[in-house]
C-alpha cells in the first residue's frame, strides 16, 4: 500500500483521516488497533464495524463466485452484443406468439375442429391414430391389416379431404 494512502479511522465523532504511515504506526504503539478492521475502497482504508467487515467480503466471495460461474458455463452478457445500431437486449428475439398469430392459430384449430367432423369415420380415426396417439404407420398397417405403403396413401388422402373442408 502506498504511503500516503487515505485512511479513515472511525472516532465517536466520525471518521478521522490519517495515511497509512500514520495508521502503521498507530497499530505497532496501540494495541486496540490489531482488532480493528478495515476495507479497500478506491485505494482507501476505511476502518468499518465487525458485522460490515464480514457482509463486504462475504458480498466479493459471491460476485467472485458467480463470475467464475459465468466463465464455467460460457455465459454471455447482453451488453456484449451490442453493436452502435442497437443494444444486446434488442437482439434477443422474444419467442412467444404475436397476438395476430394466436388468432390465426385459433381460427385454424377451429376450422380443423370443423373439418374433423366433415370426415368418415376411416379418415378420421387414421388422423386420430397417427397424429393425436402416435401410432406409427407401419403399427397402423399391422392393426388394420394392411401394408404400411397404403396406410401411408390413406393418411395422405384424408389429409387432403382435411384441408379442402378447412378452406374458409
Amino acid at each position: 500500500m502506498n504511503d500516503n494512502a487515505k485512511c479513515f479511522i472511525l472516532t465517536a465523532s466520525g471518521y478521522e483521516e490519517i495515511n497509512y504511515i500514520t495508521l502503521t504506526q498507530r497499530r505497532e504503539s496501540d494495541p486496540s488497533y490489531q482488532s480493528r478492521r478495515f476495507i479497500l475502497l478506491h485505494g482507501m482504508l476505511m476502518e468499518v464495524s465487525e458485522d460490515d467487515y464480514k457482509e463486504f467480503y462475504k458480498d466479493r466471495r459471491r460476485q467472485k463466485y458467480l463470475r467464475e460461474e459465468a466463465v464455467r458455463v460460457d455465459e454471455v452478457s447482453y451488453d456484449a452484443l451490442d453493436t452502435e445500431e442497437m443494444s444486446g437486449s434488442e437482439t434477443i428475439v422474444d419467442p412467444s406468439p404475436l397476438p395476430d398469430e394466436k388468432v390465426t392459430e385459433k381460427i385454424m384449430l377451429e376450422a380443423m375442429r370443423r373439418g374433423l367432423t366433415k370426415l368418415d369415420r376411416r379418415d378420421r380415426d387414421l388422423i386420430q391414430a397417427v397424429y393425436f396417439d402416435g401410432k406409427s404407420e407401419r403399427v397402423m398397417a399391422k392393426e388394420l391389416g394392411i401394408t404400411q405403403p397404403t396406410v401411408h396413401y390413406r393418411i395422405t388422402q384424408a389429409i387432403e379431404k382435411l384441408k379442402k373442408l378447412m378452406e374458409i
